[in-house]
């Protein structure tokens, strides 16, 4: 079995060489590898070239951003098993080989998927991330992807199917794209690491908050009911919606953006009032709070995050 493994980058030279490092040092025969960035103006471009001879091929020029990246990437892929790798994560020893292997075991999977490891700036592992057992409705129901996208490993028919990637989303395109994926055959969980997941301020795990939160609302108020999610999940909208929109009010309300939390938050139990919990809805009403309030309350829960 080929496989083709796409790494979208923009500005990422701090992170990159160990990203196709890890690739190109994949014991599996048969690795078709392609770099796509986005225009780098950081050394990105050097640390490509000197890689070249042994990529599939690269490109350097402006792009739509990551998902356009990607979706660049697999138009020209020839695998017959599919992957992306982030420019700041890793692939562990083995990884590719071992994806592969519970691919050809069982004809019936699309996908495969395990667990990571976090990593900080310096590559020092500093915990870890165990995937959540494949549950589709459950995954709609909480807006929560249970899924490690850079330890997942799909079948191309599955890409050809249920891909291209959303470009208009910034966080959940994997998200759509998974959830797309989920009514074409079997999903594996492999309970074992395969990837590094690196947490550093520029991710957009730990970077822009508000964007990631009006992608939650992207998602909540266009995705979902665009009628791309398949008809069998359909029934979890309203629940999703709510999900989603509480998600947003969190990290709304902890960027101190207190109107639009409170109205956000607010929206989200008014469409699923089920869905209130012991962290949704006394967020709601601390949402009320005066901005300074929340500010004090962010540093002490920041303070305690450090140690």
């Amino acid at each position: 079995m080929k496989v083709s493994i796409v790494t979208p980058s923009y500005n990422q030279a701090q992170f990159l060489e160990e990203t196709i490092l890890s690739v190109l040092d994949q014991d599996y025969p048969d690795v078709e590898y392609a770099v796509v960035d986005g225009g780098s103006t950081d050394g990105s471009v050097e640390i490509i070239r000197r890689y070249e001879d042994r990529l599939a091929w690269w490109q350097s020029a402006p792009d739509r951003g990551q998902p356009d990246a990607i979706n660049q990437g697999f138009a020209r892929a020839t695998g017959d098993a599919l992957a992306w790798l982030n420019s700041d994560d890793t692939l562990l020893a083995g990884a590719v080989a071992e994806m592969v292997s519970e691919l050809e075991a069982d004809p019936t999977l699309v996908m495969v998927y395990g667990d990571a490891l976090y990593i900080d700036e310096g590559s020092n592992r500093t915990g870890y991330l165990a995937s959540r057992r494949w549950d589709p409705a459950e995954m709609v129901r909480c807006c929560d992807n249970h899924v490690v996208q850079p330890s997942a490993m799909w079948r191309r028919e599955a890409w050809e199917r249920a891909g291209p990637l959303n470009e208009d989303a910034y966080y959940f395109f994997d998200f759509e794209f998974i959830l797309r994926l989920s009514v074409l055959g079997t999903v594996k969980r492999v309970p074992r690491p395969w990837a590094t997941y690196r947490e550093h301020p520029a991710s957009k795990t730990m970077g822009d908050q508000v964007r990631k939160a009006e992608d939650y609302l992207r998602f909540a108020d266009k995705w979902l009911q665009s009628g791309e999610l398949p008809e069998g999940l359909r029934r979890y909208v309203r629940q999703s919606r709510s999900s989603a929109r509480l998600a947003a009010g969190d990290y709304l309300y902890w960027e101190l953006d207190l109107p639009r939390a409170r109205r956000t938050l607010w929206a989200g139990l008014a469409l699923y009032p089920r869905n209130a919990s012991r962290r949704s809805l006394p967020l709601a009403f601390k949402s009320l709070l005066p901005k300074p309030v929340v500010r004090r309350l962010r540093a002490r829960r920041n303070a305690a995050r450090r140690g």
